[in-house]
């Protein structure tokens, strides 16, 4: 799978999920323990965003490293924070709402690990500095 084919399926899932997302609102919020459905709102529209920045760098020929590395970054991101959120608010997740956050973390999980062996990982950022062993 090339870079450009990376990010595109992570905008096309990550768009998709945003989607879902607000068209399930009101019956996601009270899964996730929330009394309005705000919160996911803005999730989804950031997550709208997150893909169309996904798509601009897919565009770009070559497809930058540092981008590959960046969204790697933010999508490992993503998963420390989900692995948070299930820690902390444990009991206020309904069940549904638990599987529903492994679920896209494992997802984002393949597009990091994905994204950052694109991108050449630790190795091509040692022979690019220049460094010698």
């Amino acid at each position: 799978m090339t870079a450009r084919q990376i990010l595109t399926v992570n905008a096309s899932a990550t768009a998709v999920t945003a989607i879902a997302m607000l068209a399930a609102r009101n019956v996601l919020a009270p899964l996730f323990g929330l009394s309005t459905p705000l919160l996911l709102d803005v999730t989804a529209v950031a997550f709208l965003v997150y893909a169309g920045a996904l798509v601009f760098a897919g565009t770009r020929r070559p497809v930058p490293r540092e981008a590959l590395l960046t969204f790697a970054a933010i999508d490992a991101a993503w998963v420390v924070y989900s692995a948070a959120i299930l820690f902390l608010f444990w009991p206020a997740l309904t069940p549904v709402a638990r599987g529903l956050v492994i679920a896209v973390a494992l997802v984002v999980e393949v597009f990091a690990t994905l994204q950052y062996r694109a991108a050449g990982g630790l190795r091509a950022r040692t022979t690019m500095s220049g460094s010698h062993a």
